[in-house]
């Protein structure tokens, strides 16, 4: 079966993937930010992590002290076990999807 959902929300997390038995390892979730909010510095373990900025723009800050710009219709991975953390770097609001899977 082919699950669709529409990216509309107003939440500042609306889980996409992750709540069916039938969805095995892939999580995903629609992330919506305020200027100069960010998510929190975060690990996803044994799970790599894909981002994919659909408004706004982003700086992900990684390693220690290291940043890299992620402006509107950019795709970043993320390694499994990379300290991280993503913050809206712009003046409008910022909306992203996030991908994680585990790492065999």
């Amino acid at each position: 079966m082919i699950t669709m959902i529409k990216l509309k929300s107003r939440q500042r997390f609306m889980r996409l993937l992750g709540d069916s038995s039938k969805i095995k390892g892939l999580r995903s979730g629609l992330v919506t930010l305020k200027p100069q909010e960010s998510i929190g510095e975060h690990k996803t373990d044994k799970k790599e992590e894909v981002i994919v900025i659909l408004k706004g723009s982003a700086t992900i800050y990684y390693a220690k002290n290291k940043k890299i710009k992620a402006p509107r219709n950019t795709f970043a991975y993320i390694p499994a076990d990379t300290l991280h953390n993503l913050e809206n770097s712009g003046s409008k609001i910022l909306q992203y999807v996030y991908v994680t899977a585990q790492v065999a």
